[in-house]
């Protein structure tokens, strides 16, 4: 299981973001929430932090309130939309 989220900075620039395994762990004992009931009970800090542990496993050097301040927007990517 693997989601996509895109993250906007407020610089203009745009990341495509791999959700992986280990940071869906890493939520669910975050957050004490199962990653299925994201759908149900979903708020924008959960985006927020699944893209910043991802992130962070990749090299990010921000603790999460430093790298949310950079964050425009977020959203998930429909893995449909780019298979064309």
């Amino acid at each position: 299981m693997r989601m996509q989220l895109e993250v906007e900075f407020e610089d203009g620039k745009k990341d495509t973001v791999q959700i992986n395994m280990a940071d869906m762990v890493k939520f669910e004992s975050h957050f004490n929430l199962s990653i299925a009931k994201l759908g149900q009970e979903m708020k924008i800090s959960h985006l927020l932090w699944l893209a910043w542990s991802s992130l962070s496993r990749q090299g990010l050097k921000d603790d999460f309130d430093t790298w949310v301040e950079k964050v425009g927007g977020i959203g998930a990517v429909d893995p449909k939309a780019s298979k064309g």
